[in-house]
């Protein structure tokens, strides 16, 4: 039975998730077990090492004047601080047993007295620490001249340490000159949590395998249901002959996609209709960028005025970009400057751009920086698109009283560079973008920024600290302002400032694909 893309991709999807799940599981749980055995054997070893003699001194004070109850309630408080010990002994250096916690529960042992033998009893009397591991073997526990911990055997030559995850069955910690005690290992929390850890990875792994069924099937489905329309679709747009085909070995949707766009393509590349068309559009958007290019001043239409100079530039993303900016004269007092950004870049952006220009131009007679931006806003909402919005700072340069004040409209916060503390600070952030809302009288407001001489002021697009090194990474305002609090203490005017702020951009791009246009206008204050 063939299947098609939907039932491929759930079956591999499926099978992937499997694989994965059970590796992984397998090698986490063999993982997480030696860690824990480890943990159990360091926790304990160092409990027992803090504890031993304690132990032997309650035998002298409480067990060995027949105070079982106040020597039982000791050992009890013992278990309760680490429970990976499954029974307490304490054993004399003759290898009699004084106490077994498996034995002695509730009263006192009253039997014969019983001896160890053999290998315990040869760790019993060892002044060095012991233990036993579950395959039998025994080791001992030496310190060196240096304080280091040295594996040793019965006779004290030198072995190799144990190994990770080995599982320990007693520990024998010399207490004193008559007492050695053993603490006896009980691993039953690490089963319990390795228990535990493999139900979840069960309900993890079934939860996955159902999560890459569903993904598939989603996938699969973005994949098969547009190719019926996307065949149709290219059937209609080509003019040629649909006879010719190329070779589609699949017998699957993505063989009919494959197929339909192979012709498609075939059909486009010979038509001269298709050809005309895209010379015709690319010598539009020429001249769409050429009349976008005369809305923007150039370097020698930049005003001079008195107390200010000014630099600015704009790159373009494409084409044809959404950012603006100009500068308006309207008598020999005042001077207004906006930069705006619209939403995207193209030819959409490229249209409200220049309409929000020419109701700049008209609308600057008002010389009232909240009027202007309030009707400019009005025109655009009804205007233009509902998707479409732009930020904008307008601002006016009061030539006389050397004063700038600022109206924002939800655009970048500027930057502000003193001269006098080599600081450099973000304006307040406000106002709402132009063309959201019918009336934005009672969201924007007008703002001063007290320049000093030797002062600057960046305004800037979105561009600048939303360039791209890679896929991750942003040039950023932290790196931006440092930038300018560095650049802005050497440049000599505003210039030298605008050209140092695009060319740390460029340097830190690296050449990456541009996405967005990059717009800047430097002030100084002189």
């Amino acid at each position: 039975m063939k299947l098609n893309i939907r039932g491929k991709f759930m079956l591999a999807i499926s099978l992937l998730m499997v694989v994965v799940f059970v590796a992984a599981a397998v090698l986490f749980i063999q993982e997480k077990k030696m860690e824990m055995a480890d943990d159990i054997y360091h926790n304990t070893l160092a409990f027992a090492k803090l504890t031993a003699e304690t132990v032997a001194e309650d035998y002298d004070l409480y067990l060995a004047q027949s105070g079982f109850v106040y020597f039982n309630r000791e050992i009890k408080s013992l278990f309760e601080e680490n429970d990976d010990i499954s029974a307490v002994r304490l054993v004399s250096y003759e290898g009699e047993m004084l106490y077994d916690s498996d034995l002695d529960v509730g009263k006192k042992y009253e039997g014969e007295a019983w001896y160890v033998e053999g290998e315990v009893l040869e760790q019993v009397k060892s002044e060095n620490l012991s233990l036993k591991v579950f395959d039998g073997d025994v080791v001992y526990l030496k310190t060196d001249e240096s304080g280091g911990v040295l594996y040793v055997n019965r006779n004290e030559r030198e072995i190799l340490p144990l190994e990770a995850g080995t599982l320990i069955d007693y520990l024998v910690i010399p207490a004193n000159e008559k007492y050695s005690v053993i603490y006896v290992l009980d691993y039953h929390n690490l089963d319990e949590r390795i228990a535990v850890m493999m139900r979840r990875i069960i309900y993890l792994a079934v939860f996955g395998v159902l999560l890459g069924m569903i993904l598939a099937f989603f996938l699969s489905s973005k994949i098969t249901k547009p190719v019926a329309k996307l065949v149709d679709g290219a059937r209609r747009i080509a003019v040629g002959d649909f006879k010719t085909r190329v070779e589609i070995e699949t017998q699957d949707e993505i063989g009919y996609l494959g197929e339909a766009f192979n012709g498609m393509a075939k059909d486009l590349e010979a038509s001269v209709e298709a050809k005309l068309y895209k010379e015709r559009v690319t010598r539009e958007l020429e001249l769409a960028a050429q009349i976008q290019d005369q809305i923007i001043p150039s370097k020698d239409e930049i005003p001079q005025v008195e107390g200010l100079e000014i630099a600015s530039e704009l790159i373009s993303a494409a084409e044809i970009g959404g950012d603006m900016y100009d500068f308006l004269q309207v008598d020999k007092d005042k001077l207004f400057m906006y930069l705006g950004d619209v939403t995207g870049h193209g030819v959409p952006a490229g249209i409200v751009s220049s309409i929000s220009s020419a109701l700049f131009y008209g609308y600057c007679g008002f010389e009232d920086l909240k009027k202007i931006m309030v009707n400019v806003n009005r025109v655009l909402k009804a205007k233009t698109m509902p998707n479409m919005f732009m930020t904008l700072c307008l601002m006016e340069w009061d030539i006389l009283a050397k004063k700038l004040n600022y109206i924002s409209a939800g655009h970048e916060q500027l930057i502000h560079y003193s001269s006098r503390s080599g600081d450099v600070t973000l304006t307040p952030a406000g106002g709402v973008a132009l063309g959201m809302t019918p009336d934005i009288s009672k969201l924007v407001k007008v703002e001063g920024i007290d320049l000093e001489v030797g002062d600057y002021l960046i305004i800037y697009s979105d561009g600048i600290p939303e360039a791209w090194r890679n896929e991750k990474e942003t040039y950023g305002m932290e790196r931006f302002q440092a930038l300018v609090k560095q650049a802005g203490a050497v440049a000599k005017n505003a210039e030298e400032l605008k050209q140092a702020i695009l060319d740390d951009v460029q340097k830190f791009v690296a050449g990456y694909e541009q996405k967005d246009d990059i717009t800047l206008i430097v002030l100084k204050r002189v």
